[in-house]
């Protein structure tokens, strides 16, 4: 390590120099190595972990396995999901693997707690709550009872594309404008410049094909949001609507969460339920309305960018009933 500010370190293992820019540098490198919001989480969960630690007495870094093994019981007596107790000990291990020490996510003891808790959980009925998928014909009425103006053009327009592409949250958020190009099918070509599982930022080109309804077109309700808020140059796609007249749009790209204020809005005006209505109730219905249409899985994946079809086959909540095998038993 260098001995001050502006001293070269010396590597002991090979006998060469490294300068502090060079450390400036690994650490810059290594920081961007995780999606911001990931950095948040773990760091959460990493002060959740410190505080509990630091009440029962324990030293929290290095941690001693067995009391991160306590911690994670602790949590499921508590109520915690087994996919929230399986987060926080991520961003344990995650910090302490920043730190140079070995992590406690594993040690075969810490392991072995986390698949009791999930069988625990299982056996008690305790199962991660998925998002409602919604059909067609329930989207067709999410936009086509939104109000009149700026606001109501650019929700129609997050709504219909995120159902149409089955794009998460983070993936309509972090659309600019320059992402649509026409294409020479009347559609437009909608680049995916990085994403959940595209963290190094390859980027993907989805096929964005015009409706048969002007309504509920996800093309022609692009085109008139970007045209209403006069979004000509570069810069998000999606941006906050203030009031007033005209009204001012905002500069900087939306939230995650105001996606979902936007589907829940759309809903009440609807008269939709809300139970398990999500942004990513817009994914699995493009999952289950593709899988009623006949779309091949080969399609849908590609589109919907997932990398296991098993994963995929999850968000279908349609083919149960398609051809149940329980049918054709002559029973």
């Amino acid at each position: 390590m260098p001995d001050g500010p502006g001293e070269p370190a010396v590597d002991h293992a090979t006998g060469g120099l490294v300068l502090p820019g060079d450390v400036v540098a690994v650490g810059r490198y290594l920081t961007a190595a995780k999606a911001e919001s990931t950095r948040r989480a773990y760091d959460a969960d990493f002060r959740a972990w410190c505080s509990w630690a630091r009440e029962r007495g324990f030293q929290p870094l290095p941690a001693a396995d067995a009391a991160v093994a306590a911690y994670l019981a602790a949590l499921s007596d508590a109520g915690a999901s087994p996919r929230t107790i399986a987060r926080r000990l991520s961003g344990i291990g995650h910090a302490h693997r920043e730190a140079g020490h070995r992590s406690p996510s594993e040690h075969p003891g810490t392991r072995e707690v986390l698949r009791g808790i999930r069988r625990t959980a299982a056996r008690d009925g305790r199962r991660p709550k998925k998002a409602r998928a919604l059909d067609t014909q329930t989207i067709r009425a999410l936009v086509e009872d939104l109000p009149p103006g700026v606001a109501g053009l650019r929700d129609r327009a997050i709504i219909l594309t995120s159902f149409a592409l089955g794009l998460r949250a983070s993936d309509v958020c972090g659309l600019d404008v320059g992402d649509l190009a026409p294409s020479g099918h009347g559609g437009l070509d909608v680049t995916i410049r990085w994403s959940k599982t595209d963290q190094e930022g390859a980027g993907e080109v989805l096929a964005l094909a015009p409706g048969v309804r002007a309504q509920t077109c996800p093309v022609r309700a692009l085109q008139a949001w970007v045209a209403a808020a006069d979004l000509g140059g570069p810069g998000p796609l999606f941006r906050s609507v203030g009031r007033g007249a005209p009204p001012r749009i905002g500069r900087t790209r939306m939230a995650r969460s105001s996606v979902r204020l936007v589907l829940r809005r759309a809903a009440e005006r609807a008269g939709v339920p809300l139970e398990g209505l999500s942004p990513h109730s817009l994914r699995r219905s493009f999952a289950t309305e593709g899988y009623r249409a006949g779309v091949s899985e080969r399609e849908l994946a590609r589109t919907g960018r997932w990398a296991s079809v098993t994963t995929m086959r999850g968000y279908d909540s349609s083919s149960r009933w398609a051809d149940p095998a329980s049918a054709r038993l002559g029973l």
